[in-house]
């Protein structure tokens, strides 16, 4: 099988900073994803005050839990679904739960859900940091000065208290030493929040903590992102929690960003193409024993009965690939996250409102319980191989009124979002595109406003239509997708000629009211790896669900030519909703596949198992 992400992993240079539309606008699939949290979680002020309680309940001081973290996760995931969306209920929904989360803050200015005879322990930093991430990311949207300046205040004193108490020197705690899981991977994660809360203020002691937390490594007894500068795997350090690793290196590129040392882009840049190399999967997620780098790029074939590819994690990935896409404006960067967006976290998301009531969850409480929860927006685990969606809530933590959550369903709006953020980017010198879905954008170039309009469905056609409306001499870029091996384009009906830069076809020239049309391949596609198939197309990959006709689990045989293309008839999908369905033939017949976003989605129904990997015969 191809690996999609593998390149060259050079380091790179600061080359461009992409900012994203100043309208983006989308139509479709792309549109369901970004809006879907906006009606089923972010909206729920009920919600957002349990969440907030947390923090003022100290809820998680007994059971060393991370209820803490929901507010910030979700408080963030908001905030960029905002700036897609413009939505003003929305808006008024976040600040409504800012204000509240404000007067949370204790006496001693602590966020935390913790009292302080038991603080610095289990989760109590890596939920600190939410909370700074999720004011941070308001201060960004918010609309009042006043309350701007109430948010640094508040950040202030929470990062002032810990400061004082956390690091090297006499009566304080090293960081790693804050948390006993994960070698505190997890509390060196609050570099980023401290990088950005030094930007937001430009005291030094803010980013005089950050170095200390670089100098750690981000691990007891291991320098994490040295060993990504030396080129060796993840998933062979002695810490390889997928999640709270990639957290840190978000926090060392912020660091970079500040600093400009460039061996800590280089790091960063080392470590994205080692999980790409090594354990993104077919998807675009990795892991896949529980929640760890495991090599899973290898092992994504093997049947298997393990939680695997956490929504956190895929949510994280397309975080961090977001963030390096916006500095390098490397295409390589975008690939990924429509791979991930488009299959791992679309297939996430419950958008057929199931109960979730086969879902189990767990509880610690001196033994191992099981508990039966509420529907959430999105689900914990992807499978690749013959088994189903909806078996576990991943981070699951009982709340007050017969209420819980769980770390993936607060999580999935930052992902939906980047989904919509990345679409089209503007550079120095031009708009660039990124995803080749439909809708309307707005950019502004050189001080001048340009509109995109995007006509596009690769479920259904290899063509992609785009009306420039402005005029003007600028530079359109159009990310050649590494799935495909065919790239044409023209303008107003002629061939147009294109430099290739940083895997985008970058056509700069005079326009005027024109029309580009791209064409693509986007033709089913065969993948083979450790005796296992797999199907693709363009961007989606493809499943197999029980509830088509056919047993799932049965070796196949399917033709293709020498491109790896195979014959597929698209076919009404009868069974559930799906974006498309096809029939591919097989030597004993043929089987049914549909997009894998849309594949076992009623897992409410006592069979509804799905694969991605079929057994060649």
């Amino acid at each position: 099988m191809k690996n999609y992400a593998k390149t060259t992993g050079e380091p790179e240079k600061l080359i461009a900073a992409f900012q994203p539309a100043n309208d983006v606008r989308l139509r479709g699939n792309a549109d369901d994803i970004v809006r879907f949290p906006e009606e089923k979680q972010l909206l729920d002020d009920e919600l957002w005050e349990l969440f907030v309680n947390q923090y003022r309940l100290r809820s998680d001081s007994e059971t060393n839990g991370w209820r803490g973290e929901f507010w910030g996760k979700m408080m963030r995931g908001g905030c960029m679904t905002y700036a897609v969306t413009k939505n003003v209920k929305l808006y008024n929904a976040l600040l409504k739960s800012a204000k509240s989360m404000l007067s949370a803050q204790d006496e001693l200015g602590r966020f935390s859900t913790y009292e302080q005879d038991k603080e610095f322990r289990g989760w109590d930093m890596w939920c600190r940091k939410y909370a700074m991430l999720g004011l941070e990311y308001f201060y960004d949207i918010c609309k009042n000065q006043a309350l701007k300046r109430k948010i640094v205040n508040a950040l202030r004193k929470h990062a002032d208290y810990i400061v004082k108490r956390v690091g090297n020197g006499k009566n304080k705690i090293p960081v790693t030493e804050t948390s006993q899981n994960w070698g505190g991977m997890n509390s060196c994660s609050i570099l980023e929040p401290f990088v950005k809360l030094y930007n937001l203020t430009g005291t030094p002691k803010y980013l005089n903590f950050a170095k200390y937390i670089v100098k750690t490594g981000f691990c007891k007894d291991f320098n994490v992102w040295k060993a990504a500068l030396s080129d060796r795997p993840p998933y062979t350090y002695p810490q390889t929690k997928a999640y709270e690793m990639m957290s840190c290196f978000e926090g060392l590129l912020e660091y970079y960003i500040v600093t400009k040392e460039e061996q800590y882009l280089n790091a960063v840049v080392r470590f994205c193409e080692l999980v790409a190399e090594t354990d993104i999967t077919i998807i675009g997620c990795a892991g896949c024993t529980d929640e760890l780098f495991d090599n899973s790029a290898q092992k994504q074939t093997e049947q298997s009965d393990m939680h695997m590819q956490e929504t956190c994690v895929t949510v994280m990935w397309m975080k961090l690939n977001y963030r390096l896409l916006s500095l390098t404006g490397e295409s390589r960067y975008a690939d990924r996250i429509e791979r991930s967006a488009l299959n791992a976290l679309a297939g996430a998301m419950n958008t057929e409102n199931q109960t979730m009531e086969k879902s189990e969850a767990h509880v610690w409480d001196g033994k191992l319980i099981f508990d039966r929860h509420e529907p959430y927006p999105f689900d914990s685990y992807s499978p690749l191989t013959v088994n189903r969606r909806g078996r576990r809530a991943g981070g699951y933590m009982r709340l007050q009124n017969g209420r819980s959550y769980g770390c993936c369903a607060c999580i999935g709006s930052a992902g939906t979002a980047i989904a919509g953020l990345f679409a089209i980017l503007c550079g120095q010198d031009g708009v660039y595109v990124n995803l080749y879905n439909t809708g309307a954008f707005t950019a502004t170039v050189g001080g001048r406003e340009v509109k995109l309009e995007i006509s596009a469905n690769l479920y259904r056609s290899d063509n992609v239509k785009i009306k420039i409306k402005g005029t003007g001499t600028f530079a359109l870029g159009l990310r050649k997708p590494a799935w495909s091996d065919r790239f044409d384009v023209s303008v107003d009906g002629e061939k147009a000629v294109f430099e290739e830069k940083r895997g985008y076809a970058v056509l700069e020239r005079e326009w005027s009211e024109n029309i580009v049309l791209v064409k693509v391949n986007a033709k089913v596609k065969l993948h083979e790896q450790n005796g296992k198939i797999a199907l693709t197309k363009g961007p989606y990959v493809l499943a197999r669900d029980s509830a088509f006709f056919g047993d799932i689990a049965a070796p196949v045989n399917i033709a293709a030519n020498a491109k790896n293309e195979v014959a597929a008839e698209a076919v009404q999908n009868i069974s559930f909703p799906s974006e498309i369905a096809l029939r591919v033939p097989t030597d004993s017949g043929h089987i049914t596949v549909c997009d894998y976003a849309s594949a076992g989605k009623r897992y409410d129904d006592d069979v509804c198992d799905i694969t991605v990997w079929m057994p060649k015969k």
